[in-house]
């Protein structure tokens, strides 16, 4: 348990560091804050529904985080391997669970941050009239859940690919492919030549599904254990490619 912890607080702050020194990192953060307000205002109509509530800023997080989480993620282990510093990380005496965690966390935490930088919107909203807070609270909850169930598909993207092109496209494939599930058009396309049942499970299976309950402001059971399952299943994939890894230099 010791070195489990050494390992990941190590590991974990050295992300911290390297993305706080990398230009990328702002270059992302300034790109989803100015995204998500601009679609919230120009598309979602945020003012014209008369009430003072961010559901227009959040119903466009999914798309942008199918983007911008493989983004983020691609180089979390394809970065090592292609400069060399893979096999120094593995030959550590740091249980791979640890490694595979502090590199996700380290993720997480600059998503959420990213997240945090939108705030003002909200603070901003509250003064022209009543918002419920508790509710935005929840929503801004479920887009933490929602980046790290992408981010975790990335990670297990990066980790399968020593190229950082290679695991963006795997990433933002079954990211895209998570989320379309349940949009109407897919699911009446898929009826056509899928049984109705097998429709309805892949439907519920969408990250739309899952996140809407969060945009209305009510955290559900069934949604809260999804993105949970969903990032351990990302993480446990990391994990046996990186132990793969691991034991083809022993």
């Amino acid at each position: 348990m010791t070195a489990f912890w050494t390992g990941f607080r190590a590991l974990y702050w050295r992300e911290l560091r390297q993305d706080a020194g990398n230009p990328l990192a702002y270059v992302f953060g300034a790109s989803f804050v100015s995204a998500s307000v601009l679609l919230a205002f120009q598309v979602g109509g945020l003012f014209e529904a008369g009430r003072a509530e961010l559901v227009a800023f959040f119903q466009f997080h999914p798309w942008l985080f199918v983007v911008l989480m493989p983004a983020l993620s691609m180089r979390a282990w394809s970065d090592e391997a292609r400069t060399g510093t893979l096999e120094t990380l593995l030959s550590l005496p740091v249980p791979t669970s640890a490694l595979v965690l502090a590199k996700f966390m380290a993720a997480w935490t600059l998503a959420c941050l990213m997240l945090a930088l939108t705030t003002p919107l909200w603070l901003g909203l509250s003064l022209l009239g009543p918002v419920d807070h508790g509710a935005t609270l929840t929503a801004y909850l479920g887009s933490c859940l929602l980046a790290g169930a992408y981010l975790a598909i990335g990670m297990a993207a990066s980790a399968a690919s020593r190229s950082q092109v290679l695991s963006f496209v795997l990433a933002l494939s079954f990211s895209f492919l998570a989320t379309a599930a349940g949009l109407p058009l897919v699911g009446s396309t898929l009826a056509g030549f899928l049984p109705l049942p097998l429709t309805e499970a892949l439907a519920a299976l969408s990250m739309l599904d899952a996140f809407a309950g969060f945009e209305r402001g009510v955290i559900e059971a069934r949604a809260l254990s999804y993105f949970l399952a969903v990032m351990a299943l990302g993480l446990a994939l990391t994990g046996l490619w990186v132990d793969h890894k691991r034991g083809g230099q022993a």
